[in-house]
């Protein structure tokens, strides 16, 4: 019984791999990834967004501050002078500085977002092949079982 055994398993073993059944592939899909020189500049370029949105809201509250200090909910009776011209003309300058950081922050922001929508690294497809039936080898006290994967 033994010899018949050992038949089978030595013919089994040194079969031509191409004569079984081939195996199911294996899709796999990688996604892909960033480098750090891509990371580090969308993340500059949004930085440098909130920075200068941030810079903007700065002038934003300095242009209120100066147009609180020159309005009034009552007639004053006061005149209008060179310290009120001044004031008038920081709140309107103040402003229009504003206006302007928010207008670069906003593009820096908007910029950094279309290039992490343009840049994005496209996903890799792999395919792993199975190979033929198991492989059957004799040693010594019984048999070795195995496959085989390609990449």
């Amino acid at each position: 019984m033994r010899w018949i055994v050992c038949v089978l398993v030595v013919g089994m073993a040194t079969r031509p791999a191409a004569a079984g059944p081939r195996g199911k592939d294996i899709v796999i899909e990688v996604p892909g990834e960033r480098t750090l020189n891509n990371k580090l500049a969308i993340g500059g370029v949004a930085g440098a967004g909130l920075l200068v949105g941030a810079l903007g809201l700065y002038f934003n509250l300095d242009a209120r501050s100066a147009a609180d200090e020159l309005s009034s909910q009552l007639f004053t009776g006061k005149a209008w002078t060179a310290d009120k011209e001044a004031l008038d003309d920081r709140a309107h300058r103040s402003s229009v500085r504003a206006g302007i950081a928010y207008g670069i922050g906003g593009a820096l922001i908007a910029g950094a977002i279309a290039a992490l929508v343009i840049t994005e690294p496209k996903s890799e497809r792999s395919v792993i092949r199975t190979g033929p039936a198991p492989a059957i080898t004799p040693v010594q006290g019984g048999a070795l079982l195995g496959g085989a994967w390609s990449f």
